[in-house]
C-alpha cells in the first residue's frame, strides 16, 4: 500500500525533474545512485521507490545455483552488458554474489553515471566500466538516445518508423567491439573466470551472440537477458535468424513466469516470438 513517503517521493521528483537538468542522488537497495533529472522513467523509478528488481536478482542467483550454474557464495566474475546506471552490476558486487564485474554501457550520460555510480558505492576495484556496444563487429554504431527513459536507449538498425517514436530519438555514433575481440585485444583477466552474463541491450543481443560465438563454444556460462521480440524486429535481425543463432549456441532456456523459471528446450525459443509480440511485451529468461 502507497503511503505518505510515496506521494511525498513523487512530489519531490517531479521538482527536480522540471529545473534545470543536474544528477540526482539517492540510497537505494541496490546501492547510491545518481540519476538524471531528466530520466523520467528509469530516474523516476529509482528516486521513488528506492529498488530495481533486487527480488528477481535474489531469485535468479539462488536458482543458478540450485541448478549448479553458479557456486555457494562468491563467485569470480559477471559481465553486465547495458549496463545502464549500474543498477544490476552495482547490486551483483555489493550483494557479494561477484568478485568482479565488468560492465559494459554505450550511452554517453549514462556511461558517465555509471562511472559516478561505482565510485560513490567504493567499488571502483571490482567493477570496471567500457564505453562500447558489444555487437557482431568492430568499429562504430550509431545510438539512438531516449532523453526520457535512460532504460531505452538502443543501437539503431533502421531508419523505418517506430511504434514507439524511435525514429525522433537523437543519434549519436558510439564505439562498438565483437566481445570475441575485446578478450582478445583487451581483457587482462583469464577468461575461464567469466561464470555469468547479464544482459539487457533492448533486442539487440542476437549481435552480441553474434560476436561472441568464440567465447561461448564449450562453455557452459548462463546468459540472464531479455526476450523483446519488438525489439529484436527492430535490430535488424529477422526471428529465423535469432533462433539460428541461440539453436547454434545453447541447448535449452529457463523463462521467468514470476514465480520461478521453468526449463525449455532451445527450439522453443520460437515460440516466444508469438507469445511476446507487442512493443510493451518482455520476458525474461537465461540461456544455457
Amino acid at each position: 500500500m502507497r503511503g505518505p513517503s510515496h506521494y511525498s517521493r513523487l512530489l519531490r521528483w517531479a521538482l527536480h525533474h522540471y529545473l534545470p537538468e543536474h544528477d540526482v542522488t539517492v540510497d537505494t537497495a541496490n546501492g547510491r545512485l545518481s540519476v538524471s533529472s531528466k530520466d523520467w522513467l528509469m530516474g523516476k523509478l529509482l528516486f521513488v521507490q528506492r529498488n530495481y528488481e533486487i527480488e528477481f536478482i535474489e531469485t535468479t542467483i539462488r536458482f543458478l545455483r540450485e541448478q549448479g550454474y553458479l557456486k555457494p557464495g562468491k563467485n569470480s566474475t559477471v559481465v553486465d552488458i547495458g549496463a545502464n546506471l549500474g543498477m544490476i552490476g552495482i547490486a551483483l558486487a555489493r550483494g557479494e554474489y561477484f568478485e568482479k564485474v565488468l560492465a559494459f554501457e554505450p550511452g554517453p550520460r549514462n556511461f558517465r553515471l555509471l562511472e559516478k555510480n561505482v565510485e560513490q558505492n567504493g567499488l571502483e576495484s571490482r567493477v570496471e566500466c567500457f564505453h562500447a556496444a558489444l555487437s557482431s563487429a568492430d568499429g562504430t554504431i550509431e545510438f539512438e538516445i531516449d532523453a526520457r527513459n535512460s532504460g531505452d536507449s538502443r543501437v539503431r538498425q533502421t531508419e523505418k518508423m517506430g511504434e514507439l517514436d524511435e525514429h525522433l530519438r537523437e543519434t549519436v555514433n558510439v564505439p562498438a567491439e565483437k566481445f570475441d575481440s575485446f578478450i582478445a585485444r583487451r581483457y587482462v583477466g583469464d577468461a575461464s573466470d567469466i561464470d555469468m552474463f547479464w544482459i539487457d541491450i533492448q533486442g539487440h543481443e542476437g549481435h552480441f551472440f553474434s560476436g561472441a560465438r568464440e567465447f561461448f563454444s564449450g562453455r557452459h556460462v548462463p546468459v540472464v537477458n531479455e526476450f523483446w521480440g519488438y525489439g529484436i524486429a527492430r535490430s535488424g535481425m529477422s526471428r529465423e535468424e535469432y533462433c539460428a543463432t541461440a539453436r547454434d549456441m545453447f541447448s535449452k532456456f529457463y523463462l521467468f513466469t514470476g514465480n520461478g523459471y521453468e526449463e525449455r528446450a532451445i527450439g522453443e525459443i520460437d515460440t516466444l516470438f508469438d507469445k511476446f509480440r507487442k512493443p510493451r511485451e518482455i520476458a525474461s529468461f537465461i540461456l544455457v
